[in-house]
């Protein structure tokens, strides 16, 4: 054997060996990939026949105030409005934080139907808040999704009909002259 045909079959050896390594990596890239397409295709059929179905909303999901006195959070009113009328109320008392300006909270109704709407009556502002949905996702581990897709409740959508943004009750965007549904 001449110095040409070793030569030869090394760059064959390793052009192959290289081949096999590239092939390897596509391989774990397209089982990537195609994970990443089948779970959302997953997340978009349980939105449609799960999560857009659901009518109940189940509360106590968290509520945050911003810029209101210690004064004005002694005392924060939550009705429930079901259509035109008002079907609950209940007065919540917490002992602001000091620590941060912005108070956190939990809805005081547990059940209700995703058309209702809140209002919520902080000092002299009031704040209605609507449009509870169900969005489908997945829980994230390191390397993706962990376990099965299920549906989350996404708070509330508009704060006095106009987009929640980060869903935090700012005091200067409260409604002043508000006047409340009949029972």
């Amino acid at each position: 054997m001449t110095a040409r045909k070793i030569f030869k079959i090394i760059g064959i050896l390793v052009a192959v060996i290289i081949g096999l390594i590239l092939l390897f990596f596509a391989f774990i890239w397209g089982s990537i990939e195609w994970n990443r397409y089948s779970k959302k295709k997953e997340a978009i059929r349980m939105q449609k026949e799960v999560c857009d179905t659901i009518k109940t909303v189940e509360g106590n999901f968290p509520i945050w105030l911003d810029g209101f006195s210690k004064k004005e959070m002694k005392e924060i009113h939550f009705y429930l409005q079901q259509g035109k009328l008002l079907t609950k109320d209940t007065v919540v008392n917490i002992v602001p934080n000091d620590d941060s300006e912005s108070q956190k909270l939990n809805l005081p109704f547990e059940k209700f139907n995703i058309n209702d709407k809140i209002i919520v009556n902080v000092g002299k502002r009031y704040y209605e808040l609507s449009g509870y949905s169900y969005t489908a996702g997945y829980n994230y581990g390191m390397f993706g999704p962990v376990g099965s897709c299920e549906c989350r409740g996404s708070s509330y959508e508009k704060i006095n009909g106009e987009s929640a943004g980060s869903g935090t009750l700012v005091k200067k965007y409260g409604l002043i002259n508000y006047q409340l549904p009949p029972r």
